[in-house]
């Protein structure tokens, strides 16, 4: 559970939120702004981020929420969101790549991705590199932070950079899987480039949630999420990190140093998730979005 003891004053903050209307986004969401934050919710639905907008407005009592609309699944769509968040807020001290999804079969984007593959990671990793001009002049102060939404299904299996469209092999854990440990492979990278600009970044799994994510899936995810249903986390414990990464002062987060975490602790990752294939992995994803890295 998030402790709300801390009483953190984020008054100073501007926080930018993806995949903010539902979920463990929805559960920062109203922490942050409830904490004074100026708050950039990032959804895909128009109409599912106005309604999550004026819940929070209204638990919060804060005025300073704007929505943007990203679809995760074009990344046209989020470099025009990118442009409006930079116009908006040319600092930016928190960024939280949270935006996510599962599939049950493979679906390939008008763009030519597969869409697990582009929601999960790449529209992220985009959004990350076009916002960074905004994060490194809130890093002029007090340090910037960056957190990834990652999983333990990180560790179902490497990325097979032969093949990262899944058009060999597709499976919805092996997809979900792979754009989570991309996701921690990401953050990875970024702490190594951006660490000596005051910038934290970390990456988290939020433990296995009552999210509607297990329906989406495909079967097998079904029936797990149907059979582990009692036993999950709630909403406000698996948002707990995530807030906690984002907001907190206390100097394991502030030495964050890229690290992959859970419930507080700086937690086990895959053998296979190294520093060559963190590197690998970046250099091809700036290849695959540099179209939208321009103009």
């Amino acid at each position: 559970m998030v402790d709300k003891h801390l009483n953190i004053d984020l008054s100073a903050k501007v926080i930018v939120v993806t995949g903010a209307n539902s979920g463990i986004g929805f559960e920062a969401c109203k922490y942050f702004a409830s904490s004074g934050a100026t708050l950039a919710m990032v959804c895909r639905s128009e109409e599912k981020g106005k309604s999550a907008l004026e819940s929070i407005k209204a638990l919060s009592g804060s005025n300073s929420i704007r929505l943007f609309i990203a679809d995760f699944s074009s990344l046209a769509s989020v470099a025009r969101a990118a442009k409006e968040l930079l116009e908006a807020y040319p600092s930016i001290d928190v960024l939280c790549n949270n935006a996510g999804g599962s599939n049950g079969e493979r679906v390939v984007t008008s763009e030519g991705f597969e869409t697990t593959l582009v929601v999960n990671h790449l529209s992220g990793f985009l959004l990350t590199k076009l916002l960074m001009p905004a994060i490194l002049e809130a890093a002029k102060g007090e340090p910037a932070r960056v957190v990834f939404t990652s999983s333990l299904g990180h560790k179902n299996s490497p990325i097979g950079f032969d093949d990262l469209n899944l058009e060999k092999a597709y499976g919805s854990i092996k997809a979900y899987g792979r754009s989570k440990l991309m996701n921690l492979l990401t953050a990875r990278s970024l702490d190594q480039k951006h660490r000596a600009d005051n910038v934290i970044v970390s990456s988290f799994h939020p433990g296995a949630v009552r999210t509607a994510i297990w329906g989406k899936g495909g079967t097998l995810a079904k029936v797990i999420g149907f059979v582990m249903y009692p036993f999950m986390w709630n909403i406000e414990k698996g948002t707990d990190t995530f807030i906690w990464l984002a907001s907190s002062n206390d100097e394991v987060v502030l030495r964050a140093n890229g690290k992959y975490f859970f419930d507080r602790q700086a937690a086990k990752i895959a053998d296979f998730a190294t520093d060559a294939a963190a590197d690998q992995l970046w250099q091809k994803s700036e290849e695959l979005v540099s179209p939208w890295l321009v103009g």
